[in-house]
């Protein structure tokens, strides 16, 4: 039987690493760190750019099925591995509004929803937010 050796204990690691286990390979992680703790920890589980509008379509095809399967595929590490990865969806709050047109143009596109929040809806948003923001943008499905 092969043996596939993967360099790294990050997320695109593990998760290659599962997927070869499923399908009857033998699997050996290498990692010099702990695992998650690159890249993994620093991404946070962000799914999306946060000015979405200024990359590439595909950036934003490749952002939307991540954002789709995302859900699923933390429910099936927390059934199959015991460990609950602890996603939930909080959506993402821009505070630099300054490309509204774009963003709205953006949104309309590809079918996400944007809203444009005064400044008592930017803090009902995020009530522990520094005074001051006048306005803000907000995708709730991110």
């Amino acid at each position: 039987m092969a043996v596939c050796l993967i360099i790294g204990s990050g997320i695109s690691g593990l998760l290659s690493a599962s997927e070869l286990l499923a399908s009857g390979y033998r699997v050996v992680v290498l990692d010099k760190g702990g695992i998650a703790k690159e890249s993994s920890w620093a991404g946070g589980g962000i799914l999306s750019p946060l000015y979405p509008w200024r990359y590439p379509d595909p950036v934003t095809k490749l952002a939307r099925w991540s954002q789709a399967a995302y859900r699923e595929l933390a429910l099936g590490l927390t059934v199959s591995g015991g460990v609950d990865p602890e996603w939930t969806q909080n959506g993402m709050l821009m505070l630099d509004t300054g490309e509204r047109e774009a963003a709205a143009a953006w949104a309309a596109r590809f079918g996400y929803r944007l809203e444009s929040l005064d400044a008592v809806g930017t803090h009902g948003c995020e009530p522990v937010l520094a005074s001051g923001w006048s306005d803000a943008l907000w995708m709730p499905d991110v």
